[in-house]
């Protein structure tokens, strides 16, 4: 999908030089293999994320995630509309890393997808969410749908 290419290319651009990722919420998804400058990648879902090679794999709700560490960069890609609480867990992501990539779908409407709680979501949803404007942000068309990618420093 276009908006992964999107997610790698602003992740190339703002650290360039970071050397741990984790990706919130990307149990399925072999993506974190792309983030290969990384030295470490770790992925945490609510459910066991399978194992993949060179990658940390947790089980485990984020928000009581304690990662003793400050991540380089975090990746949470198209969760936030399926949380009744997105805010909280939005500004846990901030607090987690030093650079945040998140994608959502973008002005997706209420009922397309039945497991969405928060469509439809555009910049001012997902800003508020943050408390914060991003420092770059693009919209990206995947056939008839859009999503919307941002990134926020903290």
């Amino acid at each position: 999908m276009r908006y992964y290419a999107q997610v790698l290319a602003f992740a190339r651009r703002y650290e360039p030089e970071g050397s741990s990722v984790i990706d919130v919420g990307g149990r399925d998804c072999e993506y974190i293999q792309w983030f290969d400058w990384f030295e470490r990648k770790v992925v945490i879902d609510l459910k066991p994320p399978p194992a993949s090679p060179g990658v940390e794999t947790l089980a485990g709700n984020f928000l009581e995630f304690q990662p003793g560490v400050c991540f380089d960069l975090v990746v949470c890609l198209q969760v936030l509309e399926h949380l009744q609480e997105p805010a909280e867990f939005c500004r846990k992501l901030l607090q987690t890393g030093r650079t945040v990539i998140v994608s959502v779908p973008y002005r997706w409407p209420r009922g397309l997808c039945k497991y969405h709680v928060q469509d439809p979501v555009d910049e001012i949803k997902l800003h508020g969410w943050a408390g914060q404007s991003p420092r770059d942000s693009a919209i990206v068309r995947d056939g008839n749908r859009e999503r919307l990618v941002a990134v926020f420093a903290t």
